[in-house]
């Protein structure tokens, strides 16, 4: 087999971690940097936001909701450890999460708003990996695409109920700046060997930008056609530079 180029990617589809191994160390590399992204990526989300915000939450019903995204998110934490492990990774968790999860929660009102922008992110890679060549990947990212979309639904539900009150707009306001600048780094450098090697073997398909494009763009929409405020000045290219700080 010709090694896969950006122009003639692999479009095969790959049934297992054996299939996987069979390919060579690359496309295994391919799919075992995402997936252990994942592996810590979800574990830092349960930890840093949605466990805090249950003490967080103003009410019984929204303690419940905190804890369902909670239990939900360590569970992914946990499906993607077992990919790993099938793929022979060793520590899937050294490294650092991304730098969103730097981002300090100490409000509701962040964390509603963080739910909707942040996890529509998460959703927009989802839907990416929902098409990858690695199957237990594709299979993986489509299962858990519907608990991704109920934690955006519950993050712009209580966000729009907030908006209503004058008196909320402010705050959220502040969080919709801070946490769409958190965001943008999530996909990852404009210019990145990773993502060249994804879409070569058919993990990914879209560059960084393009999947950063379709963030800011689906998270504009919702923050002025719903929320009614402003969207900060955000550009699709990032080049490593950090987030600015909370």
């Amino acid at each position: 087999m010709l090694p896969p180029t950006l122009d003639q990617p692999f479009v095969d589809e790959v049934a297992d971690a054996q299939h996987a191994r069979e390919l060579g160390p690359e496309y295994v590399a391919a799919a075992g940097k995402v997936i252990a992204s994942h592996v810590r990526n979800e574990l830092a989300g349960a930890t840093v936001f949605d466990e805090p915000a249950i003490a967080l939450a103003p009410s019984p019903k929204d303690k419940w909701l905190a804890c369902r995204i909670a239990m939900e998110e360590y569970g992914h934490h946990l499906k993607f450890n077992k990919l790993a492990a099938e793929l022979g990774l060793a520590v899937p968790l050294r490294g650092p999460a991304l730098s969103v999860f730097d981002y300090e929660l100490h409000t509701w009102t962040e964390f509603v708003v963080l739910k909707a922008i942040v996890d529509l992110a998460e959703v927009v890679l989802m839907e990416e990996l929902s098409g990858a060549t690695y199957l237990p990947l594709r299979h993986l990212a489509m299962k858990l695409l519907p608990e991704e979309r109920f934690h955006v639904a519950f993050g712009r539900r209580a966000s729009i109920e907030l908006a209503a009150e004058p008196a909320n707009r402010p705050a959220l306001s502040t969080a919709v700046s801070d946490l769409v600048r958190f965001t943008v780094p999530f996909f990852g450098r404009s210019a990145s060997s990773n993502n060249e090697l994804f879409r070569r073997w058919g993990i990914k398909h879209s560059t960084n930008d393009e999947a950063r494009a379709s963030f800011i763009a689906r998270s504009r929409r919702f923050v002025v056609d719903d929320l009614g405020l402003e969207f900060p000045e955000v550009g699709v290219h990032w080049h490593g530079h950090p987030a600015a700080p909370h």
